[in-house]
């Protein structure tokens, strides 16, 4: 039998709704009227109370002592540096709420305006294959099969971990009927049986590690120490390997039909680099960078002649 671990005090003078509030942002180790901190504790009592903050007002809501245990918990946590998103154990994408933790990646908004952009390309009701490299929650995939239900979409990670979580988003979710593949996209020998398997997307989209390790040290603590490292860091040296292998086998291993298209997530410095890859090889019809809702060259998206 496991038991979940009581919160502890320092506890409110009294359970009125403004009082819990500042008692949860000093618990959280930030000022009353700092905005990221009223951001936090407005989450974390929509969470608690399953209200929004209009609700709660209306119904008069006082969190009773279970309440304020778990939210005592949940303060804690995020002031040692977890991540939000874990400590909810949830993350919304694309109006799909996943469940989310440490197996995997939690999920960007620059990831969903790339399934956004792509999902631009698509018209008609044509049933279309798509690949989702580096699946990871399965957000990308089971965003996609939420706005085009009739397509045939598969989630591909390395990580046995991470696909054991897509799964479990997609039963959640009533996506039955996604397809997850275990390989590793730098593999591209058809014989290990470790490959992607060759020919039949009309799109495949990818959010690869693409962090340089130097980069590491200014990175926020909450991301680096909590974060899976294998889906946010790559060599120095070789910044582009997972996009290189991907290019690669979209034409020498015919990944990717003809007139499909191929989507990328990138470092906002490599994103020149990621279409100077692409533009380096022959058989692309269209390369194009794509700016995020801040004006940073986050996406990279390209359709093959």
């Amino acid at each position: 039998m496991s038991f979940i671990e009581r919160g502890k005090g320092p506890w409110p003078v009294n359970n009125q709704l403004h009082t819990v509030q500042r008692w949860i942002a000093l618990r959280l180790g930030g000022g009353y009227e700092d905005r990221e901190i009223q951001s936090v504790v407005r989450v974390l009592l929509d969470a608690v109370s399953s209200l929004d903050r209009g609700q709660r007002i209306v119904n008069d809501w006082k969190p009773n002592e279970s309440a304020l245990d778990t939210l005592a918990r949940w303060c804690d946590r995020f002031k040692n540096g977890e991540p939000l998103q874990y400590i909810l154990g949830e993350s919304h994408f694309l109006g799909l709420t996943l469940t989310i933790d440490a197996r995997a990646l939690i999920p960007r908004p620059e990831t969903e305006e790339l399934v956004r952009a792509l999902l631009d390309h698509q018209s008609g009701k044509e049933p279309r294959h798509v690949l989702d490299i580096g699946t990871g929650s399965g957000c990308m995939a089971l965003g996609w099969k939420s706005q085009r239900p009739q397509d045939h979409v598969t989630g591909a990670d390395v990580s046995s971990k991470a696909l054991e979580l897509a799964r479990e988003n997609a039963v959640r979710l009533g996506c039955g009927d996604v397809y997850w593949l275990e390989c590793d996209v730098r593999d591209q020998d058809p014989f290990t049986g470790h490959s992607v398997p060759n020919g039949g997307w009309n799109v495949i989209m990818s959010n690869p590690p693409y962090i340089p390790v130097s980069e590491k040290e200014t990175m926020e603590n909450r991301v680096v120490s909590h974060e899976p490292a294998d889906a946010l860091f790559v060599a120095d040296n070789d910044p582009l390997c997972f996009y290189s292998a991907i290019a690669l086998g979209c034409m020498s291993g015919q990944w990717l039909h003809a007139a499909g298209w191929l989507g990328f997530e990138c470092h906002r410095d490599h994103a020149d680099g990621v279409a100077s890859l692409l533009s380096a090889q022959s058989g692309w019809r269209t390369i194009q960078i794509v700016t995020d809702l801040q004006g940073a060259p986050r996406m990279v998206v390209a359709q093959k002649d």
